[in-house]
């Protein structure tokens, strides 16, 4: 079972509800290296990525808008790496079941020229990450100051940016 498959086992088992109704975004560099990008509905490219290599398999959280170079991904926030070592599918599947539950968490603020951003966070390895900062349009941006969301579920945003990844 490669990557791809691995996922999307996953995705028809869970249904994450958030998850861009598009789909999954699967990639790679060359054969040796699979990528599969599962997009959050409304944060524009906030993204769960899975990815295997000659070395192991990594679970990371990034803002990818653009996949020409794969530098969106490499900026990425990695919550898991995953050894090769016995059974590793078992635990990327366990793994991926508690990154769709990951919170995330909204927070606006006013950027440096005046403008309304909404920072995304998680928390990885005991300290919060920002993985994005997103400028909604200003009819859609809500009093509330923070909220949370995850892919598997719970509230959506008022604003609403679809992934644009290309």
């Amino acid at each position: 079972m490669n990557l791809a498959e691995l996922v999307g086992s996953v995705l028809e088992e869970r249904r994450p509800e958030n998850l861009d109704p598009a789909g999954p975004i699967v990639t790679g560099e060359g054969p040796e290296v699979e990528i599969v990008i599962l997009p959050h509905r409304d944060l524009d490219g906030v993204s769960l990525v899975a990815w295997t290599d000659d070395r192991a398999a990594r679970l990371e959280w990034a803002y990818v808008g653009d996949l020409s170079t794969h530098d969106d991904l490499d900026l990425g926030v990695v919550v898991e790496r995953i050894p090769y070592d016995g059974d590793w599918r078992d635990r990327m599947r366990d793994a991926l079941v508690a990154e769709l539950d990951r919170p995330i968490r909204l927070r606006r603020r006013r950027g440096f020229f005046g403008g309304q951003l909404v920072e995304c966070w998680i928390m990885a390895a005991g300290k919060e990450r920002r993985i994005a900062a997103l400028r909604p349009p200003k009819n859609q941006l809500e009093a509330e100051t923070e909220m949370t969301t995850s892919l598997s579920g719970g509230p959506r945003p008022r604003f609403s940016l679809t992934p644009a990844i290309r």
